[in-house]
């Protein structure tokens, strides 16, 4: 999962550009991703020392309104938020991506997971050969309240923000970048340890159940009056 991140500003405000966040109050989502796509976005423009923050609602659409009510200068936020703000007038001033992961149990089932995986990925090539057509899940889930959520069209969306891949092993020397990088802002203490981050042992079992030791996705066999057929969806 990709999700783009961006860093937004009220229409009236003074601020164009990132590094014009110096010393300005930004509001983020702590312990979330879009905070730590919040702080690499600021980092990258201003000094540590000139990245201020203060804690915000997790829900983006709160989010945003407490920053149009004046409650800090700048937030982040992440679709279908990302083109509300747009259609209220307020500017990007910038816009990242980063992986999303997902979090399980030491005793999950690698076939369970596999079965996972091979959904995700014949969801991602469907949504990435017409994204149009997908959109309308934005208002779906914790948007579903929101009316300027609902409010919007599919033709409101920049596609260009909207980015899938197939998933893959996690990679350890992006693992242990994020970790130290984390780390240097005092979430996280410790060294990084692979064998405790990563249950490597299931994600090879789940990745040539769902793909095989060739990286391809295997067939599934199905039951048919003739006997057995390889189903090509593999679903």
């Amino acid at each position: 999962m990709i999700v783009c991140a961006a860093l937004v500003v009220p229409p009236d405000s003074k601020v164009y550009v990132p590094q014009e966040l110096a010393n300005r109050k930004v509001g983020l989502d702590y312990g979330n991703g879009t905070a730590y796509a919040g702080l690499q976005m600021l980092e990258g423009a201003v000094p540590r020392e000139a990245v201020t923050t203060c804690a915000a609602v997790i829900h983006p659409g709160e989010r945003l309104a407490a920053m149009l009510r004046g409650e800090f200068d700048a937030t982040v936020l992440q679709e279908p938020w990302i083109t509300v703000a747009e259609k209220a007038g307020c500017r990007l001033v910038s816009t990242t991506f980063f992986h999303g992961t997902w979090v399980a149990g030491p005793d999950l089932d690698p076939a369970l997971y596999a079965a996972f995986l091979r959904g995700v990925i014949q969801a991602v090539r469907r949504i990435n050969a017409d994204k149009r057509r997908y959109v309308s899940y934005f208002k779906e889930g914790w948007a579903a309240g929101d009316p300027a959520v609902q409010a919007l069209t599919p033709d409101d969306f920049n596609l260009g923000r909207i980015q899938l891949r197939e998933p893959t092993p996690i990679p350890e020397d992006e693992a242990r970048w994020a970790w130290d990088w984390m780390a240097s802002w005092g979430v996280l203490h410790g060294t990084f340890d692979v064998t405790t981050q990563i249950n490597r042992k299931v994600e090879r079992e789940a990745h040539e159940l769902a793909f095989g030791s060739n990286g391809l996705p295997r067939a599934r066999e199905t039951s048919t009056a003739g006997g057995i057929a390889r189903d090509s969806n593999w679903m």
